[in-house]
């Protein structure tokens, strides 16, 4: 199964987790660049405590988007840039730019089949690479070779922690090389900003090598921090996908769900006591019951059990309200706010002040509500 699919199947949504500011000017505007301990983004939710880097509507270039003016610009410092060849920095920074201390920080990866003096064999060569937002000066901050870094990533006190995959490479039995996205082995590794040391901490996990399934299905991604602790959900399918309709099948009964804990501080690895999140950040977990029908919110040691909403893979939680698409509940009481025609597939995905961040599915819409204005999206009924 590809990884779009598998995407598809069992999203992951990541979210910002606090910043403070460092602007540069971009033409006039602002970007701001997070400097605190915590950022937790992928390609979808890019999302900063005071904007978000998003993509144009064409999908040509990234964009800056900021809360404080509600204003979007190129996602570029460079003075007098047109923004219209492969010189700007929106244009260089790939998939998923991580923006930290002044600079965009960026992974690169080239992989395939060479020929040696001893013969065919795979390689793969990847980097972190960074550009300043104040010189765009680009240099490299550390190179590997074990693996690919997957496209969800975890700043912690200046260190980027990521899930790499070793792609899997296999030969058949006329010395063809392949490789993919699904399978193989997925690592937990990390990067110092400050030093440029790369760490590979290990397997997240081999046990399920044993089924047939693996190959082509299982995947580890870094899914949020919570006491202290990074949290990496791993899945795979034990049997082959062959035949199966997922617009019919929950995946969650097709696939094995993984939840692990990782200590930044020992390097210590174990499986959780907690299931997988759809949220987690610092003092907030937010996961479903499946298959019972309920939702669980831990929020500043407390706990919530909603009854009857499934927050599945995509439930985020703020201000002691579970939100999911297109609609609320209150933790508290259980009351349930669906929201009108016009926001029925939009979603709160972050806070800004006492404000409420809520954005279309494509993350290419954004607007600021207040307590008040959240309330007025309640559909009559």
């Amino acid at each position: 199964m590809n990884k779009k699919i598998l995407a598809v199947m069992l999203p992951i949504i990541l979210l910002l987790c606090g910043c403070s500011k460092d602007n540069v000017n971009n033409n006039n505007k602002e970007i701001s660049s997070s400097g605190k301990k915590l950022i937790c983004v992928n390609w979808l939710e890019n999302i900063y405590s005071d904007g978000a880097i998003t993509q144009s509507t064409d999908y040509s270039k990234h964009m800056y988007f900021d809360f404080e003016n509600m204003d979007q610009t190129v996602f570029c410092s460079k003075p007098n840039c047109m923004h219209n060849n492969s010189e700007c920095i929106s244009n260089i920074v790939g998939e998923c730019p991580i923006l930290y201390n002044g600079y965009a920080y960026f992974f690169t990866s080239d992989s395939g089949v060479r020929e040696t003096k001893t013969g065919r064999e795979f390689h793969i060569d990847s980097k972190l690479n960074r550009i300043s937002l104040e010189t765009s000066e680009i240099e490299t901050v550390a190179s590997f070779t074990d693996c690919e870094a997957r496209a969800k990533y975890l700043v912690y006190n200046d260190v980027i922690y990521f899930c790499g995959h070793d792609l899997g490479p296999h030969e058949d039995e006329y010395g063809n090389i392949f490789s993919g996205s699904a399978g193989g082995t997925t690592f937990i590794c990390s990067i110092d900003l400050k030093t440029g040391e790369y760490k590979n901490h290990g397997s997240v996990y081999d046990g399920d090598k044993q089924y047939e399934g693996t190959p082509s299905t299982s995947s580890g991604h870094i899914s949020g921090f919570y006491d202290s602790k990074i949290f990496i959900e791993y899945s795979f399918a034990k049997n082959k996908l062959d035949g199966v309709d997922f617009s019919k099948t929950d995946p969650r009964e097709i696939f094995t769900v993984l939840n692990f804990e990782f200590d930044p501080n020992t390097g210590e690895i174990k499986e959780s006591d907690l299931p997988s999140g759809s949220y987690i950040r610092e003092n907030t977990y937010v996961y479903s019951n499946y298959p019972e029908n309920s939702s669980t919110v831990l929020y500043n040691g407390d706990k919530y059990i909603v009854d009857s909403v499934d927050s599945n893979t995509t439930g985020k939680s703020f201000n002691y309200k579970l939100f999911l698409s297109g609609k609320w509940y209150d933790i508290k009481d259980g009351t349930e706010h669906i929201w009108n025609d016009k926001y029925e597939h939009w979603q709160v995905v972050a806070m800004y002040k006492d404000y409420y961040i809520i954005a279309n599915p494509e993350r290419l819409k954004f607007e600021k509500l207040t307590e008040e204005e959240l309330l007025e999206l309640d559909k009559e009924e």
